[in-house]
């Protein structure tokens, strides 16, 4: 078995340890595994470097010393797109710049979700006018080739 497939393996043995956790990426570039992590609940320190020091213990167990290999548990950064259907609950009432597979593009907050629907709400304009009324469409999750949150600072 390859050091990546091995890694992966005691990752996901972890990972079934924190069933409100889930993996969103994995990254093996030669020495170096990263591992993505999210959870439907914001994440703190404590349990990330949890996951990572299981991890790690795993992984001197159960691989050769003579590997080199250095190993990184993390979760996505502000600025990330959302790739896992299970992080769209604890933003609801954000704004989302999203991007779907027919190229369109919308500016909208995020209403609800219901299974795989998710309900945005939109103008049509990027600067409406006080008579005009929002726009509340749903959008299948598989239509969504991107999205971001609009981080606001206000």
């Amino acid at each position: 078995m390859s050091l990546n497939s091995k890694l992966s393996q005691l990752f996901h043995e972890v990972l079934s340890q924190y069933p409100d956790m889930f993996l969103i990426e994995e990254k093996h570039n030669l020495n170096f595994h990263e591992f993505i992590l999210d959870g439907d609940a914001p994440l703190g320190i404590a349990q990330i470097s949890s996951v990572s020091r299981q991890l790690n213990k795993r992984a001197e167990e159960q691989i050769p010393e003579e590997e080199n290999y250095s190993i990184d548990v993390a979760t996505p950064g502000a600025d990330s797109a959302l790739k896992n259907i299970r992080q769209y609950p604890k933003h609801i009432g954000r704004t989302f710049q999203l991007k779907l597979e027919d190229d369109t593009e919308i500016v909208g907050k995020l209403l609800k979700i219901e299974a795989t629907d998710l309900t945005f709400q939109y103008f049509e304009n990027p600067k409406p006018k006080k008579t005009e009324l929002p726009i509340k469409r749903v959008i299948q999750f598989n239509q969504i080739k991107q999205a971001n949150i609009i981080l606001s600072f206000k």
